[in-house]
């Protein structure tokens, strides 16, 4: 009986270990391949990016996913704004570890967009476009401090009604 509460008491330690360790994994600065896709329904206009290289992206290891992706869809909403002359565009990334893979969602984009005659598409080229890996800064949680008192006998001017 002993032996069996031991062993069960020993494998939930285990597990409670694992899914901490889990839980922890640092991010990890991998090479990407990323591109872009922009568009403004408004100007009937969507370009897409080349296939770029990304050497020091920041991977989340347990999911697979591009730390701050918001950040690399903003700096192509910028160059569409500033360059292309494009408001109110709606622009996304996609990226892979592997190049073929995300070749084939480049094309899928491409063929999908290229047809349709009511919008202007453009690939923008890496020479007039190319992302900027974004610094990593690891997400801090703190406390909200406490609302500070006034001092006492310094009373707020009264407002006339």
């Amino acid at each position: 009986m002993m032996r069996r509460v031991l062993s069960i008491l020993f494998l939930v330690c285990t597990v409670g270990c694992l899914v901490e360790l889990h839980a922890q994994k640092k991010p990890e600065m991998r090479r990407i391949y990323i591109f872009g896709f922009g568009a403004s329904f408004t100007d009937s206009i969507a370009c897409q990016t080349d296939i770029q290289v990304l050497d020091s992206a920041w991977i989340d290891p347990s999911h697979k996913f591009l730390i701050d992706r918001s950040l690399y869809s903003l700096q192509l909403q910028n160059h569409m704004e500033n360059v292309e002359k494009c408001k109110n565009s709606v622009c996304t990334v996609f990226f892979d570890q592997n190049q073929r893979r995300l070749q084939r969602t480049w094309n899928k984009i491409k063929k999908r967009y290229s047809k349709a005659d009511a919008l202007r598409f453009s690939v923008v080229p890496e020479g007039r476009f190319h992302f900027k890996a974004e610094e990593y800064r690891p997400i801090v949680m703190q406390e909200a401090a406490s609302t500070p008192t006034p001092p006492k006998g310094n009373k707020p001017p009264q407002r006339k009604k």
